[in-house]
């Protein structure tokens, strides 16, 4: 799609819980598809939580206007809500807390932003569009509600965006099934609904019609990130980033292979945020290993990638589930290394000893980047909200 001219310029409302100077992959979504629509000469307004880390490190784009969720400034330490639970969840076991968290929904209560949709409530616009972005659920709640209340959004075209299938995330697999039906019908207040991968529609398709929902990737920047040249390790090198969840995302099986690996190597680890139990399982593996396992601080997404370019291949390990992508295997092709991606279930203990030797036969294939470049991915957007208002709803 050609750029628009003035003329066509749009206004559009951008509602997330995630952004810059934030590491997550939902950080990464609202960050990059924001800049992209305002690089594009639309006026982009981007509504986040009122937190500390957004005000200290604002978001920056010509075009582009940060606002902010009504009530206190939250700080590091999380939403009182977010600390009550968690003192609480401490003295429960564990059998206990999954009861608790069938029936009181983690990703609507505890994720729930009261101050965004009183925000959104206020808001005069006007808006040609208004994209809602999730993960949580919660956020797309706040604008579905504001949406009763304040006729300026239910003027412009509704979008939901969901980055992973609502209700399914690390705390709490599974929910009370009452919530998808609560879901089904506050979504019929949205125009169109986007997914980011074609094989998490059987997830949505119980409760949207499926001629409203767009398969739209998630999109980066492919041309921000300079590349080291590649130099080959003396000793194996390979890279992590991400995290790790309990039933989801468990890498124990391949720590436990490590121990049996007897020749030198060295796993770097770039984790963002590290549970206790994961962190005990490196802290383990470090003392039992032969080769080297590192964990390295943070890094903004930009140098991160730099840093997996330099190793000699990369692993992912893949979602239990089969619904959701890991945005990762895109950070990783950007990086352009092999990628061994797997699970305890197709784990291949020979193909993973053989890249050690250099021999990526293994490797993940098939990725093309040119499906996520943002330019795509925001012009895509666009052609929605040029679709227009659902009347059939």
């Amino acid at each position: 799609m050609p750029y628009r001219t003035m003329n066509d310029t749009r206004n559009i409302l951008i509602v997330s819980g995630a952004c810059y100077p934030e590491l997550t992959p939902r950080a990464f979504r609202t960050t990059e598809l924001a800049r992209q629509l305002a690089r594009r000469g639309h006026r982009v307004t981007l509504l986040l939580p009122n937190r500390a880390i957004f005000h200290e490190h604002p978001l920056r784009e010509e075009g582009l206007e940060v606002i902010f969720a009504s009530g206190p400034v939250e700080g590091a330490e999380g939403s009182a809500v977010s600390r009550r639970n968690g003192r609480l969840r401490r003295f429960m076991p564990e059998i206990v807390q999954k009861a608790v968290l069938y029936f009181y929904c983690h990703e609507l209560w505890v994720k729930y932003d009261p101050g965004l949709c009183a925000r959104l409530a206020e808001l005069r616009g006007p808006f040609d569009a208004v994209l809602s972005i999730s993960y949580p659920a919660a956020v797309h709640l706040a604008v579905a509600r504001a949406m009763r209340r304040n006729p300026v959004l239910r003027r412009a075209v509704t979008i939901a965006e969901f980055s992973d299938p609502p209700f399914r995330g690390d705390v709490a697999q599974n929910v009370f099934p009452g919530y998808y039906l609560w879901l089904k019908r506050w979504g019929r207040l949205f125009d169109w609904f986007a997914v980011p991968v074609e094989k998490a529609l059987p997830c949505y398709t119980p409760y949207m019609d499926r001629s409203r929902i767009r398969v739209i990737p998630q999109g980066f920047d492919l041309d921000a990130i300079p590349l080291p040249d590649y130099v080959p390790h003396s000793e194996p090198t390979f890279a992590y980033a991400g995290r790790f969840y309990e039933n989801i995302r468990d890498p124990q099986f391949f720590f436990d292979f490590l121990e049996t690996v007897d020749s030198p190597f060295c796993f770097d680890l770039y984790i963002n945020h590290l549970d206790d139990r994961f962190a005990d399982m490196i802290r383990r593996a470090q003392q039992r290993v032969r080769g080297r396992i590192v964990l390295h601080d943070p890094l903004p997404r930009e140098r991160l990638i730099g840093r997996l370019a330099e190793a000699d291949f990369l692993v992912n390990f893949d979602n239990t589930t089969s619904n959701a992508t890991p945005s990762k295997l895109i950070d990783y092709a950007i990086a352009r290394r092999p990628i061994l991606s797997f699970n305890d279930r197709t784990f291949d203990a020979g193909a993973f000893r053989a890249a050690l030797r250099g021999d990526y036969a293994g490797q993940v294939r098939g990725i093309d980047l040119a499906d996520y470049d943002i330019r795509t991915v925001a012009a895509r957007f666009l052609a929605l909200i040029d679709e227009g208002k659902r009347t059939d709803r």
